[in-house]
């Protein structure tokens, strides 16, 4: 699309390019490492937003490599094939569904912001496209203040660069905000986003101290070195 940018302006197809790079990006990251259950959904996702972005454009060698190889991205990760050839691993527990959707919806914005700025990416576009990137690291890394970001800042820019970007940009930029900000409110986001803390150990008496626990220390039962 950055090549062939028709029917959207060039620098509003390179920022749609960007973001579907960094879903891209995000998505294996997630089919490799965590291989959660939104994983194979979000590739595939993004491996049809890659298609039908560069079917709307004019038809090139380069566009019909896209397809192509998009394609083959889709038929990965809707079939069962995938499962097969990636390395099982112990199950475990993932990052809640909800935090994920926050942040695909996060991730999600500037790819928005470019496809509804048809004539040009306007300065409020370009300010959200580069707080929602730096807003999915800072969510991706649980830091201090990221999710009442998610939660009160970004709905609030995302409607604010809705309105200063027109009907088409509202109806597709809010939303989006909303969508992220709801899912980040719910109790097990804000569980993941702020762990529970562990307290230090608590000294307790020899004398309560089970009589196994002090030989395999080498104690006696004052608590004391044995020689």
């Amino acid at each position: 699309m950055s090549i062939q940018p028709r029917p959207l302006a060039t620098d509003a197809a390179a920022l749609v390019a960007i973001g579907m790079m960094v879903l891209a990006v995000t998505a294996i990251a997630g089919v490799l490492l965590s291989r959660g259950r939104w994983s194979r959904l979000a590739a595939a996702g993004v491996a049809g937003g890659w298609i039908a972005l560069a079917a709307t454009g004019e038809i090139t060698g380069a566009s019909v490599a896209v397809i192509g190889i998009a394609a083959v991205a889709l038929g990965g990760a809707a079939g069962p094939w995938l499962g097969r050839w990636l390395r099982p691993r112990p199950s475990a527990d993932g990052p809640p569904p909800a935090a994920v959707l926050a942040l695909l919806a996060i991730l999600a914005t500037p790819v928005a912001v470019g496809i509804t700025s048809a004539n040009g990416v306007s300065p409020a576009g370009w300010v959200l496209a580069g707080w929602s990137i730096a807003l999915a690291l800072a969510v991706a890394r649980a830091m201090p203040g990221a999710l009442t970001g998610v939660r009160v800042v970004h709905p609030l820019a995302t409607i604010g660069a809705g309105a200063a970007g027109g009907l088409a940009a509202a109806a597709v930029l809010a939303p989006l905000g909303c969508l992220a900000a709801a899912a980040a409110w719910r109790r097990e986001v804000g569980l993941a986003a702020h762990p529970l803390r562990v307290s230090p150990p608590v000294p307790i008496p020899p004398e309560l101290a089970p009589s196994e626990v002090l030989d395999a220390a080498g104690l006696d039962e004052g608590g004391r070195r044995r020689r």
